[in-house]
């Protein structure tokens, strides 16, 4: 009986913990918008992510032991990931929200399950039923009302192409993760992915810098501080210590509130005006979601290495969106 109630409270916990997580995420994407103000945005992710791999560096060698590098093709796979998951994703990241509302950044995130089974649907030989397709349908239909609502681009479409890029990449990324994670340990492998990420961006983030020098300020270097150790080194082993306990289909539901959590943040924050129908949108593709996710595949489990996650179409099943390789 003792043993039952320690573990509904420690199922308890874990669900308050990936919702702590999850708002961490938000907040963050209005944390970046602001620090975009006085730093390009290929510099601000290139520091961001060499402090966050560093962090997650430090935890992997805490709890996972001395780390590894790949070698032949998984070097390959990594360096892969790295590039769709860290250089291309942040690259996109920070210049949608350079060039976009923060709220309009945060629905277009929510497009991500949509894209992973759209892949799967037409390369792949899983067979979907009506419920999967027909939720594709209104997953489209609901990106396609947040994107006519517009977010405030500078050039025409230009703010839309970059911010689309951000999930389409994330999309690719989680589809490179299955294979690496049968033989590498979940943090070792984030930190691995975020370092090398970082050091792909580094220098189009120096040119930026040379180029449009940023104005560091004690408020900028805490914005860094919050979007960087934050909402990547403490989310993702608050978020791998929940996944474990609860599982990724109940972790799902929780993170998938993130773009709307993120744009209650931008109306409270900063003040962003949030369009009606961008708001319906953003429902219409969550309902999408619900309705379009196709069935879970294991791809490792345990503490040996692989961690015990499971991969699905939709970014919190396999990987949060914050945290390279647990991040978007």
């Amino acid at each position: 009986m003792r043993q039952v109630g320690w573990a509904r409270r420690s199922v308890s916990r874990a669900d308050l913990l990936i919702l702590l997580v999850t708002a961490a995420w938000s907040v963050n994407v209005v944390v970046v918008k602001v620090a975009l103000q006085d730093s390009g945005p290929l510099f601000y992710a290139a520091v961001r992510f060499l402090l966050g791999g560093a962090g997650l560096w430090l935890l992997a060698r805490r709890f996972e032991g001395p780390i590894r590098l790949p070698r032949g093709r998984d070097l390959a796979l990594v360096v892969t990931a790295a590039a769709l998951g860290t250089a291309i994703n942040q690259a996109s990241f920070t210049g949608a929200l350079a060039l976009n509302s923060a709220d309009f950044v945060a629905l277009v995130q929510a497009a991500t399950p949509l894209m992973v089974a759209g892949w799967l649907a037409a390369v792949t030989r899983q067979h979907f039923g009506r419920r999967v397709w027909l939720g594709l349908g209104l997953g489209l239909a609901g990106l396609a009302l947040v994107v006519d609502t517009g977010g405030g681009a500078r050039a025409s479409g230009l703010g839309t192409v970059v911010a689309l890029i951000m999930p389409a990449s994330w999309a690719a990324y989680l589809l490179v993760l299955p294979r690496l994670l049968r033989h590498h340990r979940p943090l070792t492998l984030s930190a691995l992915v975020t370092l090398l990420g970082a050091l792909m961006l580094l220098p189009f983030g120096a040119l930026e810098a040379v180029t449009s020098p940023p104005r560091i300020t004690l408020g900028w270097w805490g914005l860094l501080a919050y979007s960087s150790l934050v909402a990547v080194v403490v989310t993702t082993w608050l978020f791998l210590f929940a996944l474990e306990r609860l599982g990724p289909a109940r972790t799902s539901t929780y993170t998938y509130l993130q773009p709307f959590m993120a744009v209650v943040a931008a109306a409270l924050l900063i003040d962003e005006a949030v369009l009606p129908l961008q708001l319906l949108g953003g429902a219409i593709m969550l309902v999408g979601v619900a309705l379009g996710r196709p069935r879970p595949r294991r791809v490792g489990g345990g503490r040996d290495g692989s961690g015990p996650l499971t991969v699905a179409p939709s970014p919190p099943t396999a990987a949060p969106p914050e945290g390279a390789a647990w991040r978007s």
